[in-house]
């Protein structure tokens, strides 16, 4: 079952294409969102997470083009983060990640969504730490709720900022690990392209190239 996943994941290939080889199509599909619907994903990475590397956490965010075969999901594009900009039909991944680049946490909204709003829901994985990020998150609510955990920002402050913040600007140029992180997932074409139409199951297929991205290292 796994191998098949794995397969799908790798390739891109559809569903009903899955090579005989590895069982039936409809029972590979049918583990795999059974195991996305119950977090077994995330429950995976979380098993990997605690031996993440030093207090630095990167975050950042990346669009992924929604294909065509992912439109008219159930709910409505918004409910299965799926949203229009200027490129189309987009999905937004954010994550944080590891002084190494290996991902601690991650998260789907819809493409036309606010990056803070898409990090919002992975606060609580940058408790203690210090957090590189790029001007996009020079906000001032984000300064404040990063205070509030404990965590020191490492972001340039806009121009056009009334209060020039400090920053470090060779921890700051450490921030490329999350380019990289997102650089190496894309290359599972199950991940550089959604056809998934559900969230929960494209989001397992984020979480399973991220937990394969743990292990390489």
């Amino acid at each position: 079952m796994v191998s098949g996943i794995y397969f799908v994941l790798r390739t891109g290939i559809p569903w009903r294409d899955l090579p005989k080889e590895f069982g039936p199509w409809s029972s590979v599909y049918t583990r795999f969102r059974r195991w996305s619907h119950s977090n077994r994903w995330s429950q995976m990475l979380d098993l990997l997470t605690p031996a993440a590397c030093s207090k630095v956490r990167s975050v950042d965010c990346t669009h992924i083009k929604v294909h065509q075969d992912a439109s008219n999901a159930e709910g409505g594009a918004s409910a299965q983060a799926i949203g229009q900009t200027k490129g189309g039909s987009n999905t937004k991944l954010a994550a944080v990640v590891d002084g190494l680049g290996r991902a601690v946490g991650l998260n789907l909204v819809a493409g036309n969504r606010h990056d803070l709003r898409a990090v919002d829901p992975l606060l609580e994985e940058l408790a203690g730490c210090w957090v590189v990020a790029d001007r996009g998150f020079d906000a001032k609510i984000f300064r404040q709720e990063l205070l509030e955990l404990a965590a020191t920002p490492c972001i340039p402050p806009r121009q056009s900022n009334r209060i020039q913040y400090y920053y470090s600007e060779l921890l700051y140029s450490h921030r490329h690990v999350v380019e990289n992180f997102f650089a190496r997932i894309k290359r599972y074409r199950r991940v550089g392209t959604r056809y998934e139409k559900l969230r929960e199951t494209f989001l397992g297929f984020v979480m399973l190239a991220a937990i394969l991205d743990w292990l390489h290292f």
